[in-house]
């Protein structure tokens, strides 16, 4: 059965040319409906790009870069850091258009990044290019939540002239890669809506992102080891300011 302010629907290259959809579809997330594209990302790619992630964050240094031009593609920890506008346990794994990287991500995410720029009103192509478009770019984003607790404070993120929307995927589905936690986003009626309940890996979600949501203690009641790279993960299609644009605000942390 369909969760309530739930709306899926599948073929995301069409979605993007379909007037009358985006304009719903916008309205809708506006209100803070959530929607479900599937299966846009093939299952096993993501699988062989989880697998090397795992080889990169369990065989380099995690070094931490604000968001620049030209900064690297990188990967860090963040174990609970209070500098974080967002507090969290996770390791993140970041892509920028600028570099080139062995999956070529950019591409592969074009369609995801069209539809998020058109439900916000956007030229489909906005912040795409390899330098920034006023004060922002897009950045990929990949986020491992180890089970043993790995998790994500409720919070809500800015709503601008970049955004209306941050799309994720899974790469690990519940119920097999971890049991208990994930996503989740609170509807208007107060309804804490588990996204991961909802969603395969390759289905991306959209919703307003000053909509309340985070990410539930993953298996909280079993051994914490971040080298096993068990849990949950997840991929961020976004777009941020670079750290030396005010013009946008910060996340906000609600505990």
């Amino acid at each position: 059965m369909r969760a309530r302010n739930v709306h899926e629907a599948e073929n995301i290259d069409n979605l993007i040319r379909n007037d009358a959809w985006l304009t719903e579809a916008r309205a809708g997330i506006a209100e803070g409906d959530v929607y479900i594209v599937r299966a846009v990302l093939d299952k096993s790619l993501l699988s062989n790009i989880r697998s090397y992630l795992t080889t990169v964050g369990g065989s380099s240094l995690p070094n931490y870069h604000p968001i620049a031009v030209g900064a690297p593609n990188s990967h860090r920890l963040n174990k609970w850091d209070p500098r974080s506008y967002v507090r969290g346990c996770f390791h993140q794994f970041v892509f920028y258009p600028w570099n080139e990287d062995a999956f070529g991500l950019f591409a592969l995410s074009r369609a995801v990044y069209q539809l998020k720029n058109s439900l916000g009103g956007l030229d489909p192509d906005r912040f795409l290019a390899p330098t920034p478009d006023d004060g922002c770019i897009a950045r990929i984003a990949f986020q491992y939540y180890p089970s043993g607790g790995g998790a994500l404070n409720k919070h809500t993120d800015p709503v601008d002239y970049h955004q209306l929307t941050v799309p994720t995927t899974l790469l690990s589905a519940k119920g097999e890669s971890f049991a208990q936690g994930g996503a989740y986003a609170i509807l208007q009626n107060g309804e804490q809506l588990m996204l991961d309940d909802l969603i395969d890996p390759g289905d991306v979600v959209f919703f307003n992102a000053s909509v309340e949501h985070g990410v539930a203690p993953v298996d909280p009641d079993v051994p914490m080891n971040w080298l096993d790279f068990r849990g949950r993960w997840m991929m961020l299609f976004s777009v941020n300011r670079l750290a030396d644009n005010a013009g946008i605000g910060n996340s906000t942390d609600l505990g």
